[in-house]
């Protein structure tokens, strides 16, 4: 035994679609359409900011592996030279202790 079609705003099966039905349709793909084309674009633009973010901090590790050097040459090296400069100019002064 064969139950009922319940019912509902659509069409019997055997019923062709209208064209004012593939018209709403067709309005709701395009808001979807256009909808989508805005999200494509943003997330063009994320991407070359993630980009250009990327190369910045590629910048960055290059600049802190040469200050690196530098730093360790003035915490060994530098500092002593550099103290012993300023000795020898207080001491010329006559402010220095330094024989």
């Amino acid at each position: 035994m064969r139950e009922k079609m319940p019912d509902t705003n659509y069409p019997p099966p055997l019923d062709y679609i209208t064209r004012g039905e593939f018209g709403a349709l067709d309005a709701h793909v395009r808001d979807l359409q256009a909808d989508m084309v805005l999200v494509k674009a943003n997330q063009a633009d994320t991407q070359a900011d993630i980009k250009s973010i990327d190369k910045r901090l590629d910048d960055i590790a290059a600049k802190l592996k040469e200050l690196i050097g530098w730093r360790s040459f003035l915490l060994t090296g530098g500092i002593g030279v550099g103290w012993g400069v300023a000795q020898g100019i207080l001491h010329l002064l006559g402010w220095g202790t330094a024989p």
